[in-house]
């Protein structure tokens, strides 16, 4: 298995920015609720290719990357790829936004607490809580179809569950990644790192 550094948040604050470059690996909905007020660049994980990111920050194979996702899992697999590609200098920031924000470090976004951007709007709904929706949505529909119409209808409830087990064994979310695409969310796909 590829090898890679892990730093903690407090550590931020003595990286040199000339030398290296922090990259958020998550969704742009994510980032648009939560994300560092600093520097950073914004490569969502489905889209990260290491080679390419280098080259757009003209960055060479000894330069630094700090990679930052939720809560660590998405960074680590996108260091994965990174020292696979032959990039040595690549650290993990351990606990990812969450760490950050515990910390200190200011947080921009509607989801941000100690911001003014925090408050959040009956239209900006995070994510995770559009999963939640949509998840219960298709259960409770599920059941009453196969309790009313046909009880094969009770292969959609069964079918969220086995998407949820999964979701949450691997940290991936297929119905996430689908939520992303949704009209409503469109709004913040143009954003760039602040």
């Amino acid at each position: 298995m590829p090898e890679f550094l892990r730093i903690s948040a407090n550590e931020l604050d003595n990286l040199d920015s000339n030398k290296g470059i922090i990259l958020d690996v998550r969704t742009a909905m994510e980032h648009a609720e939560k994300r560092l007020s600093f520097g950073h660049a914004l490569v969502p994980l489905d889209q990260l290719s290491p080679r390419d990111f280098m080259i757009r920050h003209g960055l060479d194979k000894h330069s630094a990357v700090y990679i930052l996702c939720r809560s660590g899992k998405r960074a680590a697999q996108a260091a994965e790829r990174f020292v696979s590609e032959g990039y040595k200098n690549v650290h993990v920031i351990e606990g990812g936004i969450i760490a950050c924000e515990d910390y200190g470090h200011e947080i921009k976004g509607y989801g941000a607490n100690a911001s003014p951007e925090g408050a959040k709007t009956a239209e900006s709904i995070s994510l995770e809580r559009q999963v939640r929706i949509v998840a219960g949505l298709f259960t409770v529909v599920g059941a009453v179809l196969a309790l009313v119409v046909n009880p094969v209808m009770a292969a959609i409830p069964l079918f969220v569950g086995c998407g949820l087990i999964f979701a949450g064994v691997t940290d991936r979310c297929g119905m996430a990644l689908i939520l992303t695409k949704a009209p409503w969310n469109k709004k913040v796909s143009g954003l760039r790192a602040a």
